[in-house]
C-alpha cells in the first residue's frame, strides 16, 4: 500500500502542495518566527517567498494580525536560504 503525502495550503497564494515543499512558519508574541515545534502553525511556498510584493506583505500581515517589519525580517532571511 502506497504512503500518502501530505498536502498543506500555502496562506498567502491558497496553492496546495506537498508539505516538504513549504516552509512552516509560526506566529509568537506578535512576530513571525520559524516554527518550533510546539503550537499553531502556517505554510508559505518558494514562490510567495522569493516575490517581494507590497500587496503579500500586506495580505500576510492582515491575516496573521502581525506588524509588516517582523515578516520582513523572516522572509529576508528565507529568501536567502532558498537562493543559496
Amino acid at each position: 500500500m502506497e504512503k500518502r503525502t501530505p498536502i498543506r495550503m500555502c496562506i498567502a497564494c491558497r496553492r496546495r502542495e506537498p508539505q516538504k515543499t513549504l516552509f512552516r512558519l509560526q506566529k509568537k508574541d506578535g512576530a513571525v518566527v520559524k516554527y518550533s515545534g510546539v503550537g499553531r502553525s502556517f505554510y508559505i511556498c518558494k514562490e510567495c517567498i522569493v516575490k517581494e510584493e507590497e500587496k503579500l506583505f500586506k495580505k500576510i500581515s492582515k491575516i496573521l494580525k502581525v506588524e509588516k517589519n517582523s515578516l520582513e525580517v523572516v522572509l529576508k532571511e528565507l529568501r536567502s536560504n532558498v537562493k543559496n
